[in-house]
């Protein structure tokens, strides 16, 4: 069990760092859910500005044209959402091009590859100290979404009646 949360906390922890690089000495508190053995549990991270995300090699845009299903980026914006921003992948054609280059093969299929990536929620909550004022306060949920991040050909999947 501890193998699995110390797993959880590494990722937690990567995806928040590289997240935030940019802001300087924040510290995130995430709250551990169901599944850990540990729910209701607060861990706080502090976030690395040092840390700076390498990407090497064919640049994905070249990647999504040079492809026979290629695709285009669009991003979702949720201001409650760590990362706010989010590219998907959104397939240009609905079959794949041909080899010969005389336009789409209908015999498949463009299809949207998936990744299931961490992401933390950001739920406002209300705290009072001793009389004061109530300050705005946050806890961090940490969730999953499906996440397009490219296309691919396929052949299409039939079903014999």
């Amino acid at each position: 069990m501890q193998l699995v949360l110390r797993a959880l906390l590494v990722l937690v922890l990567g995806l928040a760092t590289l997240l935030h690089a940019t802001r300087k000495g924040q510290t995130v508190s995430v709250k551990l859910g169901r599944g850990t053995g540990l729910k209701g549990r607060t861990v706080r991270l502090h976030l690395d500005p040092s840390v700076h995300v390498q990407i090497g090699g064919v640049s994905t845009s070249d990647i999504a044209s040079m492809s026979l299903s290629p695709w285009t980026y669009r991003e979702s914006f949720v201001p409650s959402r760590l990362p706010q921003k989010i590219s998907q992948a959104q397939c240009l054609t609905s079959g794949c091009l041909s080899l010969q280059g005389g336009g789409e093969d209908a015999a498949l299929e463009a299809k949207p590859i998936y990744y299931q990536g961490l992401v933390l929620h950001r739920v406002p909550r209300l705290g009072n100290r001793g009389g004061r004022k109530a300050r705005k306060k946050y806890t961090f949920l940490l969730g999953t979404e499906m996440i397009a991040v490219g296309c691919t050909c396929v052949r299409p999947s039939v079903v014999q009646q």
